[in-house]
């Protein structure tokens, strides 16, 4: 299916199909502005996703606040819980990166009355010679930010949440010189003398005076008590019953390489994972650039068209390592994809609607046409394509690496596209 930009009598006319499902005012696009505080966007940093006020409007829109129960397959840092919340309606937000949960376990507690988390005694303890932290930090300032983490662990996961995003939020601002010009991509310490160190009087005051701001800004949000359940799981294996989910707003992982697992690198490192010890979990993620072990021989029919004839562009593209690990890396990323559709079909009720937020990117010159391989794949599992809107992206992540740029490219386009599950 070809999915055209802008306006054009065939997109007017599926616009028209059924009144629940007709299309809300273009004017509020999903694309997240530079400096978006509604629903907390700003509490803690998340890559990709879009504006909390255009998630809720989508949710006031179209979904049944009395009976609706919303899913969010990639939750991410919790914007579509967190809309779901302010309708007053019950949701549901997956999400295989801690980092990500805890965030948005924090953003739906707004208005709750929440404590400080108490400062941990010093101790005499010394940090492993191996802990993450000191990647980024020197053995005093790991040591402390450590034990702030320990102490944490020991409390309610309802408590703890509050100071674990403001340890995040104090780490991010102590070592921003190591990120690069990729938003998701961070260095580490070259040695003992690039090392953040800072003394545990400033660093203790830095994290009580985060979660002083923290609750001052939670405080002043006011929603519903509508219930939200923070679950960390894959898209790929959703822990939630059969036919049980009415409404799906969600944004997938993009196609782009991006290695979230490198970009939260120095969060994860404060819940003890190592990311380049242990690729656990890195490699789990969806879109990681990492390679799990072959899947065999390819098999085209578990993809439909539009992915199979990307398939076999990489494949036959004359760039160094395109029928090898990039190859590898898309069909990788499609198994997931489809996977994750097979599982949001799965627990979704019959007459559901799923709302998607796509954007399409290039590999080299070869266009990645993600929003159609989405509707694609819907469609091949009992989804009827409704109606879609575009929006040409101006600046993509391939821009940032130098040799990408050799490649001719087209515009790239973001979609925002609706479905709903027949019932055959």
């Amino acid at each position: 299916m070809s999915i055209p930009v802008g306006n054009t009598d065939e997109q007017d006319a599926l616009l028209s199909i059924g009144d629940r499902l007709a299309s809300p005012p273009r004017k509020l696009t999903p694309k997240r502005p530079q400096s978006d505080k509604a629903g907390l966007a700003d509490v803690f940093p998340y890559y990709a996703g879009f504006s909390f006020e255009w998630a809720k409007t989508q949710l006031s829109f179209e979904a049944d606040v009395n009976n609706s129960v919303i899913l969010d397959p990639w939750n991410g840092s919790g914007t579509t819980t967190l809309a779901a919340r302010a309708n007053g309606i019950r949701s549901i937000g997956v999400d295989l990166n801690p980092i990500a949960n805890i965030v948005a376990r924090l953003r739906a507690q707004v208005g709750s009355n929440i404590e400080l988390c108490p400062t941990p005694i010093a101790s005499r303890s010394r940090i492993s010679e191996s802990d993450p932290l000191l990647a980024w930090f020197s053995k005093r300032t790991a040591n402390r930010v450590r034990q702030w983490s320990k102490a944490l662990s020991l409390l309610p996961h309802t408590k703890a949440t509050l100071g674990y995003v403001a340890l995040f939020r104090v780490t991010r601002s102590l070592t921003t010189r190591f990120e690069g010009s990729n938003p998701t991509w961070v260095r580490r310490a070259s040695s003992a003398e690039d090392a953040v160190d800072v003394t545990q009087h400033r660093l203790d005051n830095m994290i009580v005076q985060a979660q002083e701001d923290l609750i001052k800004r939670l405080a002043g949000e006011s929603y519903s008590e509508a219930s939200v359940s923070i679950i960390r799981s894959s898209s790929t294996h959703l822990p939630i019953a059969e036919s049980s989910v009415d409404f799906i707003l969600t944004s997938p992982p993009y196609l782009t390489r991006i290695d979230y697992a490198v970009a939260y690198s120095r969060e994860l490192a404060i819940l003890g994972f190592d990311i380049y010890q242990d690729r656990t979990l890195r490699s789990a993620l969806m879109g990681t650039t990492l390679i799990r072990p072959s899947p065999g021989a390819l098999n085209v029919t578990r993809y439909g068209s539009i992915a199979a004839e990307l398939v076999s562009n990489i494949s036959k593209h004359n760039s160094k390592a395109s029928s090898g690990y990039y190859l590898k890396q898309a069909r990788q990323y499609l198994d997931d994809l489809v996977t994750s559709f097979d599982e949001i079909t799965r627990v979704s009720k019959p007459h559901a609607i799923m709302k998607l937020v796509v954007q399409d990117s290039y590999y080299k010159d070869i266009p990645i046409r993600l929003a159609e391989i989405c509707v694609e794949e819907a469609e091949r599992r009992g989804w009827e394509f409704v109606c879609w809107d575009q929006a040409e992206v101006t600046r993509l992540l391939t821009q940032v690496n130098t040799a990408a740029r050799a490649y001719t490219k087209g515009k790239v386009a973001e979609t925002v596209m609706t479905l709903k599950r027949s019932q055959r």
